[in-house]
């Protein structure tokens, strides 16, 4: 559904590519994370799906990015809108109407979709994120999860086949965050809709993940499969995944629970154990006065 060639992006001025020997393909009806540290390309790799690289932001495009079969080289943004929606971290900064409803239509208007079919896809996409009691809210009164379902919402009305998303849970508190993931595991299961994410909260994201890409530092080429294979190499990783990197465990958990299972061992091995930081602060013997 999304495929990557040999795909290298330059800036003018700067002294390297921005992303060089980008290869990967992520398959219809999957959610692929993009992870890495700051600086390493992440945006661009989300912004080439788009079309917004190179055609929006500049630079010069090497080798092929195809979604849906369509080339981004030959198809900017708008020829793309009906295959592609786009979702950044701050939505409040992209929407264009007041209200839910309003901003769910407003994508299909743009794509001069008949009346009869917007109605009924405004109404299927209400129902699917539970936003059907918000539907006539002003948008600057909803929570920052509720504004990023309609955010989802209001660019999966044109139906796109392919969901990239930009720091999706990054401002949001963790009970919101819940409801953005869950969310998106109905598209990916329940719709079969491609998801490439990229996201810094590894730890709310990595266990929902059919495959990563790993751009691991500036220039070097990504790499691409298991979630738990490429937490072993990844230099960005959960807390629990660095537990399971101090423990020894192979393969890594994703999730507490997780490494709840694979702990009784490492209780038996600590059992009787001092911490240092307890042995350091216990206070020294006190000779028996004679």
């Amino acid at each position: 559904m999304i495929r990557f060639e040999e795909v290298a992006v330059s800036y003018e001025g700067a002294a390297r590519p921005a992303v060089q020997d980008v290869d990967f393909e992520v398959p219809e009806g999957e959610l692929a994370l993009l992870v890495g540290p700051s600086g390493v390309g992440k945006s661009t790799v989300l912004g080439a799906v788009s079309g917004l690289v190179p055609h929006f932001t500049g630079g010069t495009l090497r080798g092929r990015v195809t979604v849906a079969g369509r080339d981004t080289r030959t198809h900017r943004p708008r020829e793309l809108a009906d295959v592609v929606g786009t979702v950044g971290q701050d939505p409040l900064a992209h929407f264009v109407t007041d209200t839910v409803e309003e901003e769910l239509a407003y994508g299909m208007e743009s794509l001069g979709l008949a009346p009869a079919v917007m109605r009924r896809r405004v109404e299927e996409t209400l129902d699917l994120l539970g936003l059907a009691d918000l539907r006539d809210r002003p948008i600057t009164t909803l929570s920052g999860g509720q504004r990023q379902r309609v955010a989802i919402g209001s660019v999966l009305t044109p139906h796109p086949r392919v969901l990239v998303l930009d720091e999706p849970t990054s401002a949001l508190d963790p009970a919101a965050a819940e409801e953005v993931l869950a969310v998106l595991q109905r598209l990916v299961h329940d719709l079969g809709t491609t998801v490439l994410m990229a996201e810094h909260r590894l730890e709310r994201v990595i266990q929902y993940a059919d495959r990563v890409v790993l751009l691991p530092a500036p220039g070097a080429a990504p790499l691409h499969g298991d979630p738990a294979e490429l937490m072993a190499v990844s230099p960005v990783y959960p807390p629990v995944v660095d537990l399971g990197r101090l423990a020894g465990w192979a393969p890594l958990p994703l999730t507490v629970r997780d490494a709840r299972r694979r702990a009784a061992g490492l209780r038996e091995r600590l059992t009787g154990s001092t911490p240092p930081a307890a042995a350091a602060q216990a206070p020294a013997a006190v000779p028996p006065h004679g």
